[in-house]
């Protein structure tokens, strides 16, 4: 609370009056306006000599006015000099200490409106006088959630089928195109690829077709399709050839596409692009590979998925034979909603900083790093809406010398690292997308004596920065076991599948208790996955149905890895075994459609023949099941962001998250037992 100082100086001179209250009341208010501007004027006559002096201090300075008088000489004081004393108040009054500047040093957050660039350290500080070897740094890009049609590319798909088998099997495929093309928009391309590559849409120049034009010739191109014949097996990676060729085929387009193959088959794909001609890979499709049945080679549909950044999933024949399009659903959630194409990240280190890249953790997608390694980079290629891309990245941080410039005076700070963001992507109001974005990494590098305080605060890591290490470390370890386990393996028998169940175990284990004293460390999600891959190997072998059969093990590890490299979704088995990390809403409803609703087209057998439920079709149109009304609609904000639709009562969706809970806490139960 302020307070004010009134200085009233008596003296014995005749025929001036005595200082009021009032006088003392107006005298103060026109010397406080006086000081405030560094200027003194006389106060009126009528308060004569009285309170020459005013000064407003808080109230830890009430001895102000006696350090004034104390600095008086006897004949300022008689004098009354009004000027010397608001020189002597400027010399008592202690200047307040500024405030400390606000820094943030944890992570920064750049992007526009349609990415988002985040780079995190682990610690926030580093002592000016350490070195840091292997400093991490997570770094982060993340597509908004789809936004309507401007805000996504257009797609060339061409889907490539190779299955045999009988007519349950034929049919399933079908209606897994159909659902497709349902799901494309009118500005996405569809090419249909059968056994011996012949062209389901083979009536255009380019063997692709416009979706509104797929529709209404979906049924009569897909009666074209038949079974793979029983010597097929000669021609196994014929579809995918020609697919890539009519993909690079394609007339050049003014505005930047994304290129997709969904491969689906039952038998061996040898197939591998390294032996396709070279010019097939200069415009290189992402390849997402599904596997039926016991008689596909895991091993090969990974390879392939590998080399193109794509996935690799896989369905049970036994139990899940109707759900072909759910795992076709899983890939599709994310093609039909492309947020951006040619993406990469770019890493640089500070200049005059010291700084070295050591080493990059991106998973599945390729990285490098310059001969001085002062930079480096990050290959993402395709990125679709809503999802999220993240990177570990090591740092060689060294000591700062007491000389050195690179360290701002403001909180000690000091940028180590600045990513940058490029690609090709439409903004949601159809505006191409900027140059680029970038995201400063600083830390903090306090001074030899706040080393202390620094070392306290550095026992604390990034817990975003840690999950993310984990991450990255399981996945080390399935695919170190993986490739010195199990992939020479010709079969495994039940003895075999018994001692790598007990391997995978001990590795899981021994991960676990080299980081039992990792600060807030959660690996639940991580040691289910792992502990059904154990139950999986454990049962591989005994003949006890298909998901414990030795195929089932192999393209179940195999399917995980897919997933965790490219950090996407996979089918594990079923469309409802998805790694839960990139379960993203877009996955579960496309899957949700697709496993809940039927749709047939006109003039195929899948339209009339009561399959699904549909009546025979008369009209141009599509016969369609009735479909219930979307959980989620736009906001209507112009922005990104999604509202219940009111057509489902409270009650109603509380009921159906704790269906959902309770379906996912047995099916958990149910793998591990």
């Amino acid at each position: 609370m302020a307070v004010f100082a009134v200085a009233c100086l008596d003296h014995s001179v005749s025929g001036i009056k005595i200082c009021t209250e009032q006088d003392k009341k107006g005298v103060l208010v026109n010397c406080k306006l006086n000081i405030k501007n560094g200027k003194y004027t006389p106060p009126a006559p009528k308060a004569g000599v009285c309170c020459q002096v005013v000064r407003q201090m808080q109230s830890k300075d009430s001895k102000m006015m006696d350090c004034v008088v104390e600095l008086l000489t006897d004949n300022e004081k008689k004098e009354h000099s009004a000027v010397k004393m608001m020189e002597l108040v400027g010399r008592c009054v202690v200047p307040a200490p500024a405030p400390p500047p606000r820094c943030h040093h944890q992570a920064t957050t750049t992007g526009a409106e349609t990415m988002k660039l985040t780079t995190t350290p682990i610690f926030p500080q580093i002592p000016r006088g350490q070195t840091s070897k292997g400093f991490q740094v997570l770094v982060r890009v993340e597509a908004p959630p789809a936004a309507g049609h401007k805000g996504r590319v257009p797609v060339d798909l061409a889907v490539v089928l190779n299955v045999g088998g009988g007519t349950a099997r034929l049919d399933s495929v079908k209606k897994a195109v159909l659902f497709i093309i349902r799901q494309l928009r009118d500005d996405d391309r569809l090419a249909v690829v059968g056994p011996s590559s012949n062209r389901l849409f083979g009536e255009t120049a380019t063997g692709f077709l416009d979706i509104r034009d797929a529709w209404r010739n979906a049924g009569n191109s897909l009666d074209k399709l038949q079974a793979r014949p029983r010597d097929g097996h000669a021609q196994q990676g014929s579809g995918l050839k020609e697919a890539i060729k009519m993909l690079s085929e394609l007339p050049a387009s003014t505005s930047s596409r994304a290129s997709f193959i969904i491969l689906v088959t039952d038998t061996k794909e040898s197939s591998r692009f390294s032996k396709l001609p070279r010019e097939f890979l200069e415009n290189q499709p992402v390849v997402h590979t599904i596997g039926l049945g016991a008689a596909h080679d895991p091993k090969a549909l990974l390879s392939i998925a590998e080399e193109s950044h794509g996935t690799y999933s896989f369905v049970d024949d036994d139990q899940n034979m109707d759900s072909i399009t759910g795992a076709v659903a899983v890939c599709l959630s994310g093609i039909k909603a492309v947020a951006a194409v040619g993406t990469r990240v770019s890493l640089e280190a500070a200049v005059g900083s010291g700084v070295r890249v050591e080493r990059i953790e991106s998973g599945g997608y390729s990285s490098a790093i310059t001969g001085d390694r002062t930079s480096g980079e990050v290959t993402v290629g395709v990125l679709y809406a809503g999802e999220a891309k993240s990177f570990i990245v090591h740092l060689n941080v060294p000591a700062v010398p007491p000389t050195s410039a690179s360290v701002d005076g403001c909180c000690d700070k000091q940028d180590l690292l600045t990513a940058s963001f490029f690609g090709h992507y439409m903004t949601s109001d159809g505006d191409a997308s900027p140059r680029k974005i970038q995201a400063t990494l600083s830390v903090q590098r306090p001074p030899p004596e706040g080393f202390a305080v620094a070392a306290s605060l550095q026992k604390v890591p990034v817990p975003v920065v840690m999950d993310q290490i984990v991450q990255f470390g399981v996945l080390d370890m399935v695919t170190t076991f993986v490739e010195n386990e199990i992939w020479e393996l010709s079969s495994i028998t039940a003895e075999v599948g018994a001692a790598m169940a007990t391997k995978l175990q001990s590795r899981w284990e021994e991960f676990v208790q080299a980081r039992q004293f990792w600060s807030g460390l959660d690996l639940g999600v991580l040691e289910v996955e792992i502990s059904k891959m154990v139950t999986i190997l454990a049962a591989a072998g005994s003949g006890s149905g298909s998901s414990s059969s030795p195929l089932s093990a192999t393209a179940y590890m195999l399917s995980w890895l897919s997933s965790y490299q490219t950090q996407r979704p996979t089918a594990m088995g079923s469309p409802s075994s998805v790694a839960p990390a990139f379960a993203t809403l877009s996955v579960q409803l496309t899957v949700q459609e697709a496993t809940t609703i039927v749709v047939t087209a006109p003039g195929g057998n899948l339209g009339g023949d009561g399959v699904g439920g549909c009546p025979p079709c008369e009209c141009d149109d599509a016969c369609v099941e009735p479909r219930p009304p979307p959980v989620f609609l736009p906001s209507g904000r112009d922005d990104d962001t999604y509202r219940v639709n009111a057509a489902y009562p409270a009650v109603l969706l509380d009921a159906i998250n704790q269906a959902a809970n309770q379906m996912y806490l047995v099916r958990a139960f149910i793998d591990l037992t």
